[in-house]
Formats: structure tokens, C-alpha cells, sequence
């Protein structure tokens, strides 16, 4: 994948930046994980007080990382029709 500096300069994506974009995204989803996974746990040992609590921060999160995702693709779909622009130029 490639992608523009401030001087419209072709660059390359390296694959230690998909590590990064992945391994952010397993983070994000590893949090929403151990809320649920409390909730579970809570739900079989009767500890049922704090489970909506969690839920909510779990879909607040999930929401939040959500966004973040989406803005990031929304930027390299900017990226994809702007090269795809300038090919057919």
C-alpha cells in the first residue's frame, strides 16, 4: 500500500506498520474481551451488581474503537481514490 507526504510523494506502507495497525486493534478488542469475560464469570458465581456497569463501558469502548477504525479506513479509502485518480490521469 502506498501512501502521500506533505509534497504529494509517493510512499510505502512497511509491514511494521500493519503490525502496529493490527496489533492496536487486537488491544481494543482484548478490552472489550476481559469486561465481557467478567461479566460471564460474575454471571456463573451470582455477582451480578456491577455486570450493567461493565456492559456499558464495554459498548462504550467498542463504539469508541469502533470510530477510530472507521475514521483510519475512511482516510485510506481518501488514499485509494486519489492514486486511482492519478493513474488514470
Amino acid at each position: 500500500m502506498t501512501k502521500h507526504d506533505t509534497n504529494n510523494a509517493l510512499q510505502t506502507y512497511d509491514a511494521g506498520e500493519l503490525v502496529d495497525a493490527h496489533t492496536l486493534a487486537k488491544s481494543h478488542l482484548s478490552w472489550v474481551n476481559a469486561l465481557v469475560s467478567t461479566v460471564i464469570q460474575n454471571n456463573k458465581t451470582g455477582k451480578t451488581f456491577f455486570n450493567q456497569e461493565l456492559l456499558d463501558v464495554a459498548q462504550y469502548l467498542s463504539d469508541t474503537f469502533a470510530d477510530e477504525h472507521d475514521l483510519q479506513r475512511e482516510a485510506y479509502q481518501k488514499e485509494v481514490d486519489s492514486n486511482k485518480k492519478a493513474v488514470t490521469l
